[in-house]
């Protein structure tokens, strides 16, 4: 089986989380897993594009560098807060009521709800995603999808709840990918496909309430029978409690994170001996201290995570399923590791409570624990799901490249005047000697050189001729010289 790699994004209120996971016979196992935190998101939304690319930037620079590939596209969560979830029916008349009801017929009708209901939506709305509840015949009512497929029928009737959100937060992430030279290859709503990383079989059938406490979203999706029936959220929840802790001390953002993720608990009642020590708070500029009481923290977070716990309880009751809570509430998200986080909706609820951590569905996770953290519940469910899709492929890995032939390398070689046997020049006998084919010399007379002696002999003795000749003229009648 080729080899494939798995890149997916969660762009939380808080961080931004990118993990890389290899799919190779089989199996899968998870190389890189890093977060940061996330700037230009607001809700789970990203309202700037530009400002949201720095983190993701920096987190896909890191994995590519830390593993040697190439990411080319990444599988996105979408965001989780503003979206509607309604029940919908839709039927379709079979071409042979005597033909079995196939897995492809019913994933078919699905479809079909889907576009239906994407029909109705406003021009600035999309759909999200779908979950079957239930399909019914001429003689069945209301069954589970096992039981549809097999049957016979002329009509085929199936329940759905669709979730559906606005279009602009789509959009954003197209821009940021865009922006980073990245392409998106899936976008998940990652509360449809979580449960089957952090919740059991009996749970999903008996009835639970997975409850996300995440950065800046709180959701609430309710199981029962084995699917999902009910999600709904609200716009504050851990974020909201750092918030909080930096206002009443008058602290940094940073600090206030650090201090609840190190001392903060939810039930000041339940401290034990940890309610008895105080924090000191000292400013680096002025280097003033101030002292904090852990139980007053306590009790500035508890009064936070009551609100919280309250309107968790609300949605839970407006789902109409608050009596068939069987496997209680199961709890996930960062501010669900606060010291007492479960006790406090356990006894604000009535029922049990428990905190999840994802266990990944065969995805090895061995050099990255950090993934199987509970705030990393998002991220193993994307993994889990996009191990089956095979027509993704994020990535490869680079190709370790060839070295360069080397020059050959030249010797020195000492040159001496006189090597005593008669030859100029002294070889080295790892070298050849090369062989100059020069032009054979042809018998040549050699021009005879002017006599420039003579020449000169000559002309002094005209000279002298001349002058005497002068000498002898000299006195004598003009006739006389032409006698002459």
């Amino acid at each position: 089986m080729q080899e494939r790699l798995i890149a997916a994004v969660d762009l939380g209120s808080f961080k931004t989380s990118l993990s890389v996971s290899k799919v190779e016979n089989g199996g899968t196992q998870v190389l890189y897993y890093r977060e940061l935190p996330s700037e230009g998101v607001l809700r789970g939304n990203i309202f700037n594009p530009k400002k949201a690319c720095g983190p993701l930037r920096t987190l896909i620079a890191d994995a590519q560098e830390s593993l040697g590939i190439n990411i080319s596209s990444i599988a996105v969560a979408l965001p989780r807060w503003n979206v509607k979830a309604e029940s919908v029916e839709f039927s379709t008349d079979r071409s042979d009521a005597d033909e079995f009801i196939s897995e492809e017929e019913v994933a078919a009708l699905k479809e079909m709800a889907r576009n239906d209901y994407s029909g109705k939506l406003p021009a600035d709305c999309q759909v999200y995603g779908a979950v079957a509840q239930s399909f019914s015949t001429e003689d069945l009512f209301q069954v589970s999808e096992d039981d549809v497929v097999g049957v016979t029928g002329a009509m085929l009737t199936g329940r759905f709840l669709i979730f559906s959100g606005p279009k602009k937060p789509i959009s954003n992430i197209d821009k940021l990918a865009n922006e980073l030279g990245l392409a998106v290859c899936e976008e998940l709503f990652v509360p449809e496909i979580e449960a089957d990383c952090v919740l059991t079989e009996d749970e999903k059938e008996h009835g639970v309430a997975l409850v996300e406490i995440g950065g800046g979203i709180t959701s609430v999706a309710v199981f029962y029978r084995g699917i999902m029936r009910s999600y709904a959220a609200f716009p504050f929840g851990g974020k909201s409690i750092t918030n909080d802790i930096r206002q009443e001390c008058g602290i940094q953002e940073a600090l206030a994170e650090n201090i609840k993720l190190g001392y903060g608990g939810c039930m000041p009642d339940r401290l034990l001996s940890l309610g008895e020590k105080i924090l000191q708070i000292e400013d680096g500029r002025t280097g003033d201290c101030q002292q904090l009481p852990v139980k007053y923290l306590s009790e500035i977070i508890g009064s936070r995570m009551h609100e919280i716990a309250e309107a968790v309880l609300h949605l839970i009751g407006e789902s109409g399923y608050s009596d068939n809570l069987r496997g209680g509430i199961v709890l996930t998200g960062g501010a669900s590791e606060l010291l007492s986080c479960s006790s406090l909706f356990a006894d604000m609820s009535g029922v049990n409570c428990r905190i999840a951590y994802p266990h990944g569905n065969g995805v090895l996770t061995e050099g990255c624990e950090d993934i199987e953290s509970t705030s990393a519940a998002a991220q193993m469910a994307m993994v889990s799901v996009l191990k089956d899709y095979t027509h993704i492929n994020c990535g490869a890995e680079l190709k370790e490249q060839e070295e360069p032939t080397p020059a050959p390398e030249i010797k020195e070689v000492e040159i001496t005047a006189d090597t005593g046997d008669g030859t100029l020049f002294q070889h080295d006998e790892a070298y050849q000697e090369a062989k100059v084919n020069k032009p054979e010399k042809k018998d040549v007379k050699p021009r005879k050189k002017p006599n420039t002696k003579n020449r000169v002999v000559n002309f002094f003795d005209k000279l002298a001729g001349n002058v005497g000749s002068m000498y002898d003229n000299m006195g004598k009648s003009s006739e006389e010289q032409e006698e002459k």
